[in-house]
């Protein structure tokens, strides 16, 4: 079993600051998928009551991170190949959508958003910050999602990033590190900005698929696992 430990809280009001130390928890691999949450002995180690603890949960279990089950408890999300199979393979058909929706509305705006994120990922990365790294890169591949102007991709997009926050993170732990060895999105950016729609739209489906099948191989060795509790 893993041992978990949470570092005191000195505000306990302080809910996104408990919110994003569950999370960073969760993406860092300290509380695995599966895992069942101790309110007890989380509450001590951050020293905060229960209460904004429990509001934090729920956050999350809005967010879609954690799961509640009535008589059992919360849990960190379980993950299954199949889940990241259903995932990943929806996130293909959205992206290449996107982009179709996205490449007319195109200008210098887009353009210096699409910089900025990409600059965002690239610090995340040289400062290995795994958190950091998960949240810029789910940043910059949602700018096409933003820039569709259609609602209903948008809110889509929105419903699928708690699980890619998971996956993203699972990829990371399959290959033993923090972060990407190596920024991978200066193609993605490139071919965003260029005039060749169609290749901006192959490169994002072969840049799901970047280590796939190692993603699946990890999932399903943790479908082997025994539960846990933090």
């Amino acid at each position: 079993m893993v041992k978990t430990e949470f570092s005191p809280i000195a505000d306990t009001t302080r809910r996104a600051e408990i919110v994003a130390l569950l999370r960073r928890a969760i993406l860092t691999g300290q509380l695995g998928p599966g895992q069942k949450l101790n309110e007890l002995r989380i509450s001590e180690q951050m020293r905060v009551s229960r209460a904004p603890l429990r509001e934090a949960m729920r956050e999350l279990v809005q967010e879609g991170l954690l799961s509640s089950i009535p008589y059992a408890g919360t849990f960190v999300i379980d993950v299954t190949a199949k889940d990241i199979d259903d995932a990943y393979s929806l996130n293909q058909v959205l992206d290449e959508f996107a982009i179709e929706r996205t490449w007319p509305l195109r200008d210098q705006r887009f353009f210096d958003e699409l910089d900025r994120r990409h600059e965002a990922v690239k610090q995340a990365t040289r400062n290995l910050d795994t958190t950091r790294q998960i949240e810029t890169a789910l940043q910059l591949h949602g700018l096409i999602y933003e820039w569709a102007d259609n609602s209903v991709l948008l809110e889509t997009w929105q419903r699928l990033i708690s699980r890619l926050q998971m996956y993203f993170a699972l990829h990371q732990h399959a290959r033993n590190e923090p972060v990407p060895a190596e920024d991978v999105h200066e193609t993605y950016v490139r071919l965003l900005k260029g005039t060749d729609m169609g290749a901006a739209q192959r490169h994002a489906r072969e840049h799901i698929h970047l280590d796939f099948e190692q993603l699946l191989s990890y999932a399903r060795g943790l479908e082997q696992r025994p539960s846990r509790g933090a």
